[in-house]
């Protein structure tokens, strides 16, 4: 191969591994993600929800009734961000994933950047962007059933 040959074929993999990582640059860089943990209880309990990623430990938060803690944030450079919570009341308790960068979750059930999930009496429920309107994701556990202390991998 001449270098002229060799140039241009180091230039077109430069190209190529650019357009590979658009669709993760253009999402880290650009969006904002917004995460919604919303208290929905009908009999006006609080709800107790402790959220973090790997990075950020954004503490235990004490949710009044028919209020929201809610966080703002942009993905990583390599899209794998992930928030997970534990949320609790008298009635029980979920550990529970909340934000991953996947575009079928993202797109289908957050609408591309907000993801809004509600407690309600009988579990946690998440806003279908889809199909518009909150449905049931995961019924709470019993207390003390729940093993998975580290909720993060």
């Amino acid at each position: 191969m001449s270098p002229a040959q060799n140039v241009v074929t180091k230039k077109m993999m430069l190209v190529m591994a650019l357009c590979l990582t658009q669709s993760l640059v253009t999402h880290s860089i650009l969006n904002k993600c917004h995460v919604h943990v919303i208290n929905g209880f009908s009999h006006g309990e609080f709800l107790e929800a402790h959220c973090r990623s790997k990075d950020d430990d954004l503490g235990v938060r004490h949710v009044a009734p028919y209020n929201e803690f809610n966080w703002t944030f942009r993905t990583n450079f390599f899209s794998t961000t992930k928030f997970s919570c534990h949320m609790w009341w008298t009635g029980g308790e979920k550990y529970l994933d909340v934000f991953w960068t996947d575009d079928k979750f993202l797109e289908n059930e957050c609408g591309g950047n907000n993801c809004q999930w509600r407690s309600q009496d009988d579990g946690v429920y998440l806003f279908s962007f889809k199909h518009k309107e909150y449905r049931l994701k995961f019924n709470w556990d019993p207390w003390n059933k729940t093993e998975n202390l580290s909720y993060l991998d």
